[in-house]
């Protein structure tokens, strides 16, 4: 079989600036359809779960009351937790329809610092940055991404904080933030990702307290091990290659997110791990996050891929293989860490004329037009 080498596009997602599927919040009419009512989201990064979040029963019976309400859709989750001030986490999500299907190439937004959260960091997402001032009902700063091949859409959320700024460390991950009488050392972001709005959606809403860590992490990483976490493969999307590795499919031309969970020789996260991605002969590198996450988004460029496989779990053709191979390392490790190979298949699809937005002047009165190719308005002068 021959690898794409570097006939594909890859880009960090680290480098959010760099995606071809982000836009911010400027670029909110150059959704290409309806977002689907009824759809769902489950958060994958960090995964978060009754033994790592803060009052766990507590925030789910507030959030139930929410839907009770109708002021949600139902199956909202509310996740509180703990991040070291400072820190950049990945916060990736599984998107489907009503009937579990995944949605591809849909435009979800993230609301960051979400209005009434009462929010009060400062954080980078793409090229948005947030000012720590709630001022409902509006929301800090909203990004826009598209989800891939599988489903899934990733964001680098990144904490401009630093001490003295943030809270004191909990007693454990399960217990409420430790918040001063005065509330004066409150340090958290709250996020909700959205495809149609708060009432169609089925979500999740994420809230991360930045905590002073009473000491340095220091990590035993003499063997870190880099686990695959997305896309979410199994027997029923997937078959097994070489020693720790998966097969899986995607149409061609389509972007792939690939998450890894770097963990020290002691199964706990590995924050701040040097990550290389080898694809072919390109070699990326990326750091992990405070939960031991590290995100790459792959998109590849082929008009034409391979032959359609008879199923999802078909193993790969010995001729006309399009497809590329992805290797993690942490630098230094010599264990075998767990390989993705995504063949290509199919034609890519045509994109559709992108629309643009234009000014258009009479008078003192501006007016903007968005479209394919727009135009002014008869006695407007495009500005």
């Amino acid at each position: 079989m021959k690898a794409l080498k570097n006939r594909g596009l890859v880009v960090l997602a680290a480098g959010a600036l760099a995606l071809a599927a982000s836009t911010t919040l400027a670029s909110t009419a150059l959704a290409a359809a309806t977002p689907p009512t009824d759809a769902h989201a489950a958060l994958l990064t960090p995964f978060l779960d009754a033994s790592n979040t803060s009052e766990a029963a507590i925030n789910q019976k507030m959030a139930d009351g929410w839907v009770a309400n109708g002021w949600f859709g139902d199956g909202l989750l509310y996740q509180r937790t703990f991040v070291p001030v400072g820190s950049t986490s990945n916060f990736t999500y599984h998107i489907t329809d009503k009937n579990g299907a995944p949605l591809v190439n849909q435009r979800v937004k993230l609301r960051i610092n979400k209005g009434y959260s009462t929010s009060t960091s400062i954080l980078a997402v793409d090229n948005v940055k947030t000012k720590g001032v709630d001022k409902p009902p509006a929301d800090q700063a909203t990004v826009f991404h598209n989800t891939d091949a599988f489903g899934n859409v990733t964001f680098l959320v990144k904490d401009l904080d630093q001490p003295p700024m943030g809270e004191p460390q909990p007693e454990s991950w399960t217990s409420k933030p430790t918040i001063s009488e005065d509330g004066l050392n409150d340090l958290h972001s709250q996020m909700l990702l959205e495809i149609a709005g708060e009432k169609p959606d089925h979500s999740v809403i994420t809230e991360l307290h930045y905590y002073i860590p009473k000491t340095p992490y220091v990590p035993a990483a003499t063997h870190p091990t880099i686990k695959l976490v997305t896309p979410v493969l199994d027997a029923t999307n997937s078959s097994a290659v070489g020693t720790n590795g998966k097969l899986a499919y995607a149409p061609a031309g389509s972007s792939v997110v690939v998450v890894f969970k770097v963990t020290d020789d002691n199964n706990a996260a590995y924050p701040d791990a040097a990550v290389k991605l080898h694809i072919g002969s390109a070699t990326l590198t990326a750091t992990s996050d405070a939960m031991g996450y590290v995100a790459f988004t792959y998109k590849d460029t082929h008009a034409k891929g391979e032959a359609k496989p008879s199923s999802m779990t078909a193993p790969a053709p010995t001729t006309g293989a399009v497809f590329a191979k992805m290797v993690p390392e942490i630098t230094g490790a010599t264990d075998v860490a767990d390989t993705l190979e995504i063949h290509f298949y199919g034609n890519a699809a045509v994109a559709a004329p992108s629309a643009t937005t234009i000014s258009c002047v009479k008078g003192k009165t501006t007016v903007k037009i968005n479209g394919v190719k727009p135009s002014c308005p008869k006695g407007y002068k495009k500005k």
